[in-house]
């Protein structure tokens, strides 16, 4: 493991205790020094990152653009992180593979990007995950995460809405659904014959056809037995157009009350008799969706109520005489169920805390037969935020009962663990708090004037309300609100300091803070939920390392090895030229195993590397071997489907509708990505002058296209991405490890079918060579696929052939002895917002944006920056999404409808 030693201001830790209390006692002594130590090295050697992700929306039609900005902090509490560099952020489908991948450059602890989705993206669910390479090595619980949805304007054709209801006999639940459906124009789609299945991730349950009658409708009626029920599992209706296509809508069954989870947690971690002891309770189903659930328990002769929140949380005091089991009789809306709280014991500790007065955090402990556990009646009290330790404490329970005031001032804002040890280090009860930002900065948006005629211009300003702003990175959205159905959960004030430390989904973060917080949702929060990657067995034996290493930059890694003879290398230099936007000429050294590193490169979009490689005793006769990228993957390993409801809202019929006239709009104004004609040759004997300098060694193909005629084809991954869909009768499925399927259409052999020959500026290579071509280097491409103009490659071009050439003929290969060009993927290119300006443009095309204004990194004047945007051709109501943090930390989110 290479080690990471960063001493960063934030990390100091104030310790707190009572020296006198360590006289004489070698084992509270020992423990606490070996805490600190540990807390040291856990800090300061594997500083943890989090990465955050501002999406424009979530609810996405194909031909859109996903516009994000990524902030990445470190340490706790979380500043802007000075580690790494690069943050991946990844787009997959529903079986977790990866549809396109930005690399984005990191300063100052943020960066931002785009995906484009072309026009014949897939209707489905989707998922967006982000890290750095440094963060992933904590594991796969501390990627970023978010769900996305992507329409398809075209599937509106297909409209069903289902009513389920459920009935429970024995171990059966009976589910009978009513259906309806309608087509784009809102009629009946009459007659239609529909199939179904119903499944869960794992398996199909049932399966069938069902018919429609006149009016669009049809019943269906199924049993599945109840212990099938655990997992979210959902009806599916699909309307089949043709033998190619399909549109399939799902629906997801309500569970029975067999598959309710209800959790009592009781504070600090056990029951102890005597004492009133608190209790928090969980009730949630498969899925992580709250349940509404009462509750009665009956102790001694008092009854004890309770019923959970929005969130499915809850909370009751109870003082337990004895061990006997203590009975909860449970209602919810579909039944009633009879649990136990967990186990009463006679020994042990209760942990009591009230954060909730003023600035203190108030800590009472008590005990019971605590000599059996400690016989020094001793134990140790740590709080801490991630390793950050706000407090230690010895605690005497001689006498059964201690306690300690904490100045909030002393612990980090956010979540802090409070543990109780004994002398060996066993924990013995844990409790988390809440802690408040110290000084918030609010965002205010003023909107005086409000503009919603078509076309004309909003100028809003946004003001920064607090002590010591100096500026920071701030994102801003302003959608359409009217096509709007769907809003993140989170905030990057929730997701950092609630959903990336916690266990468990958390039922609407976002509205736990910021001007409405919710104090005691987020204690029950605190009562209810683990912490997500702190161990202390770990930690106190040591056992805590990330096997990766912080990206300072675009890193290389690859070997050299002897090109002839059975000698081995001896070492040698390597020596890199950098042709992007900047020269640059690096020198790295490589020993006997002939493997080397290139990092901190620094460049954009895929680049000319020129790499002389020198051995000491083979000279220049070696080979060079790259690895693949750090990140590069087809698909994500214990990746867990997603399944949601589709139900088609009035606001999301409309953003649909939009979505397809806008889509209709760039196709009749030249401004569409991908266009579907039938099939034609174009041929001519004329050669435009720019193109003279071409080696054409096969003459013109059946089929010609340019790239620099395509409008922002800079920002595309590789060739087989800006190509997609552009050459009629070329079908290209894309593949992010540059291996895409490619089949050409009316070939003229019966070998038709297979792979395409590919040329790179008239020399043969395989599909994965040309995948590392950028765009920005591709002068033209010609596709050869009728029998005649096929006959000159011989059977080599029986499936159709397509020839690459490149600006200059740019070709990649060994150029000597020892002399190699490449092309490498660098930082990912973003696209610019395009925001029209009408007061100083005319456009005959209609406007049907829904992002209306999107900035990803706001310029600030002072403590104010303005938001100045022109209206599509139908908004009515604006929804305003502003977030992000300062130079030190702070965030700050505002949402607003106007």
């Amino acid at each position: 493991m290479k080690k990471i030693l960063i001493t960063l201001p934030f990390l100091l830790i104030p310790v707190f205790y009572f020296l006198s209390s360590f006289k004489n006692k070698p084992g509270i002594t020992e423990l606490t020094e070996k805490i600190i130590s540990m807390m040291e090295i856990y800090v300061d050697e594997i500083p943890e990152e989090k990465v955050f992700v501002h999406l424009d929306k979530s609810l996405y039609a194909s031909g859109d653009n996903i516009w994000f900005s990524v902030y990445l902090t470190a340490g706790s509490p979380d500043i802007p992180s000075p580690l790494s560099k690069v943050v991946y952020v990844d787009l997959l489908d529903n079986e977790g593979n990866l549809i396109q991948q930005k690399t984005i450059k990191i300063e100052n602890g943020h960066g931002f990007g785009d995906f484009r989705l072309d026009g014949f993206t897939k209707e489905g669910d989707y998922r967006i995950k982000a890290y750095s390479y440094w963060l992933r090595g904590f594991g796969d619980e501390a990627v970023f995460e978010t769900d996305i949805q992507i329409l398809d304007p075209y599937n509106m054709k297909f409209q069903p809405t289902v009513t389920i209801e459920k009935e429970e006999i024995g171990n059966l639940v009976k589910y009978s659904a009513k259906i309806t459906a309608l087509d784009n124009t809102l009629s009946a789609l009459a007659g239609k014959e529909l199939s179904f299945q119903v499944a869960n991730r794992e398996q199909q349950l049932k399966s069938g056809i069902i018919q429609l009658d006149a009016q669009g409708k049809s019943e269906l009626s199924f049993e599945i037995p109840s212990e099938k029920m655990n997992l979210p599992t959902a009806l599916s209706l699909v309307l089949e157009e043709n033998e190619e296509y399909e549109i399939s809508r799902k629906f997801l069954l309500p569970f029975p009350m067999t598959a309710l989870d209800v959790q009592f947690l009781p504070e600090g971690g056990d029951l102890i008799s005597g004492f009133n002891n608190k209790v928090a309770v969980r009730a949630i189903f498969p899925d992580g969706s709250p349940a509404k659930v009462t509750g009665k328990i009956k102790n001694d002769s008092e009854e004890i109520s309770f019923q959970t929140n929005s969130s499915g949380l809850a909370a009751f005091n109870i003082t337990p005489q004895s061990r006997e089991k203590i009975e909860v009789q449970l209602e919810t809306e579909t039944g009633k169920m009879n649990l136990h709280l967990p186990e009463v014991k006679d020994q042990g500790i209760n942990l009591a805390v009230n954060s909730s007065q003023g600035n203190l955090v108030n800590i009472l402990i008590q005990s019971k037969a605590f000599q059996n556990i400690s016989p020094s009646s001793e134990a140790l009290m740590v709080v801490h935020a991630r390793g950050r330790i706000g407090h230690m404490q010895v605690i005497n329970l001689q006498q059964g009962v201690s306690g300690a005031r904490i100045n909030k001032s002393q612990l980090a804002p956010g979540i802090n663990q409070i543990t109780i040890f004994e002398p060996e280090g066993t924990p013995l009860a844990e409790r988390m708090v809440f802690i408040p930002f110290e000084s918030e900065l609010k965002l205010k948006l003023e909107a005086n004037a409000v503009n919603t005629k078509p076309r004309e211009k909003n100028t809003w300003t946004l003001t920064m309300e607090g002590e010591n702003f100096e500026g920071g990175i701030y994102s801003a959205a302003i959608v359409d609100a009217n096509e709007s159905p769907f809003q993140s959960s989170s905030s990057i004030n929730s997701y950092l300091k609630l959903e990336s430390e916690l266990r468990g989904k958390i039922h609407n973060p976002k509205k736990l803070l910021g001007e409405n917080k919710d104090d005691e949702g987020i204690d029950l929060i605190m009562l209810t939920h683990g912490w997500k990657r702190f161990d202390w067995e770990k930690v106190l034996e040591g056992n805590f390392e990330n096997q990766n290493f912080i990206e300072q930059g675009i890193n290389i890694t690859g070997s050299v090895s002897p090109s002839s003879g059975r000698r081995g290398l001896s070492g040698g230099m390597l020596n890199v030229f950098s042709k992007g936007k900047s020269e640059d000429f690096i020198s790295v050294e490589f020993n006997e195993s002939g493997k080397f590193i290139i990092d901190e490169l620094d460049f954009q979009d895929t680049t000319l590397l020129t790499i002389s490689a020198n051995d000491k005793r083979h000279k220049e006769y070696v080979k060079l071997e790259l690895d693949p990228p750090l990140a590069k993957y087809a698909q994500w390993e214990g990746f867990r489907t997603i399944i949601q409801d589709f139900q088609i809202s009035e606001t999301a019929r409309k953003f649909l509708e939009s979505a397809d006239k806008r889509f209709r709009a760039q196709a009749a104004f030249g401004e569409i990505q991908d266009i579907t004609i039938d099939e034609f040759v174009i041929q001519a004997d004329k050669y435009e002058p720019t193109e003279e300098e071409i080696n054409r060694m096969y003459g013109k193909g059946d089929a010609s296209l340019k790239p620099e005629e395509i409008g922002g084809f800079e920002g595309y991954r590789d060739i087989w991405e800006l190509l997609q869909g552009r050459i009629p009768g070329v079908r290209i499925i894309p593949d992010l490890m540059g291996n895409p399927t490619i089949r050409i259409r009316g070939v003229g052999s019966i070998q038709a079918g297979g792979d395409p020959l590919i040329l790179l500026d008239n020399v043969p290579v395989d599909v994965s060579f040309a995948s590392s071509i950028s765009p920005r280097d591709l002068a033209s491409v010609e596709v050869f696929k009728d029998a005649a103009s096929l006959a000159i490659f011989g059977a080599g071009g029986g499936s159709g052939a397509i020839a690459l050439y490149t600006k200059r003929a740019a070709g990649i290969g060994e150029t000597g002895e020892g002399v190699f060009n490449l092309r490498f993927p660098g930082y990912s290119v973003a696209s610019e917002y395009y925001m029209p300006k009408y007061g100083q443009e005319k456009s005959a095309a209609p406007d049907y944006r829904s992002t209306l204004y999107w900035n990803p990194k706001l310029e600030w004047t002072g403590n104010t920056a303005k938001l100045e945007f022109f209206n599509n051709d139908i908004v009515q109501s604006y929804k305003v999404v502003v977030q992000g943090m300062d130079k030190f930390g702070r965030l700050s989110y505002m949402e607003k409808d106007l």
